[in-house]
């Protein structure tokens, strides 16, 4: 084996090895989060939990609140790689009944998207005021980029901007993740229930045409790459 091909073998493992300790800092701090909230947790709670020196955790992220927003921007991220992967299977789920359906389920399975959503600052004190979550929490739940689309294709309500739209989406779902579901059972039972409403409030009548549907599918799976795609650029930069 050539000299460069060794220097590059090692510098892969080097890689491979940074970005492994990288998410095993994420996954602990993840369950700290939501152990004990924002306030609790500290830099030496994530590295004792860990099994790494204070320092280590500084090589990947330079602050607290960088690694508590890493942590909180690669469950939303994985929370829309899930959304995706469902349109790639349906794209009748670009509906935004099916649509925030999933979303709703999806967001009760990450307690912390969930306190993403709700802006919960007990788990993520003053995180809650910065700029960049009200941004996640326009992405996650009432895009107006994609009520604009919805639009665009016919398939919003008529009658209906998608400013009001917008208003009336961001309103039930912030009504929905505040209620507290006790089980996977009453979970699937309000996500039915927030499809129905929004197929009500927000969808034309009648049947939506199957090609406005999957134009509408591919155009929301655009939007939704667009935003993994960045959020997967600023986790990568803790990673290199």
């Amino acid at each position: 084996m050539k000299s460069g091909h060794i220097v590059k073998s090692v510098e892969d493992e080097r890689q491979r090895a940074r970005r492994a300790r990288a998410e095993h800092i994420l996954d602990v701090t993840a369950g700290l989060l939501r152990q004990h909230g924002y306030k609790r947790v500290t830099i030496d709670d994530v590295a004792t939990g860990a099994g790494i020196g204070k320092g280590t955790v500084y090589l990947h992220w330079k602050t607290r609140e960088a690694l508590f927003w890493a942590v909180l921007l690669r469950e939303a991220m994985r929370l829309l790689e899930q959304i995706l992967a469902q349109l790639a299977a349906d794209p009748g789920v670009a509906l935004p009944g099916p649509l925030m359906r999933a979303i709703f389920l999806e967001a009760r399975r990450r307690p912390l998207v969930l306190a993403l959503l709700l802006s919960d600052t007990e788990v993520l004190g003053s995180l809650a005021k910065d700029p960049a979550v009200t941004e996640a929490q326009r992405e996650l739940a009432g895009n107006v980029n994609y009520l604009e689309l919805l639009a665009g294709h016919g398939l919003l309500r008529p009658g209906l901007t998608p400013a009001a739209a917008g208003y009336l989406l961001g309103s039930v779902m912030r009504g929905f993740f505040s209620e507290s579901g006790e089980s996977n059972d009453s979970n699937a039972e309000h996500a039915d229930l927030l499809r129905d409403l929004l197929e009500r409030g927000l969808e034309a009548d009648g049947p939506a045409p199957d090609d406005a549907v999957a134009a509408l599918a591919a155009e929301v799976t655009e939007l939704f790459t667009s935003i993994v795609t960045v959020q997967r650029a600023q986790l990568e930069r803790a990673y290199a």
